[in-house]
């Protein structure tokens, strides 16, 4: 049963939809006078759209660290993918925007 759940891609998809879901909670408890493009342009002119993101990624720690108390490496690792590709993503952007 345990194997069911020890899978890459369940990782990497959980570890993707965390930090989406964490963004998607913010906008709806802080910034709902906003359109979601307008949201965007304030932060990105204010320089604060990738400090964001990042914060936004800490429910990656919760999960990987569970992953790692139930046993499930292979999710973990999957879980850590999702967080290197956010970073990948944050350092493109902090250097292009």
């Amino acid at each position: 049963m345990k194997y069911k759940y020890d899978k890459l891609q369940l990782g990497l998809v959980l570890g993707i939809l965390a930090p989406i879901l964490t963004m998607v909670v913010i906008y709806f408890v802080e910034f709902t006078e906003y359109k979601l493009s307008e949201l965007v342009n304030l932060l990105v002119e204010k320089k604060v759209f990738t400090k964001i993101v990042s914060l936004c990624v800490i429910p990656n720690l919760a999960l990987f660290f569970l992953f790692l108390n139930k046993y499930l490496y292979r999710s973990a690792r999957g879980v850590l993918l999702a967080t290197i590709i956010f970073a990948i993503f944050v350092f493109v952007t902090k250097f292009t925007l």
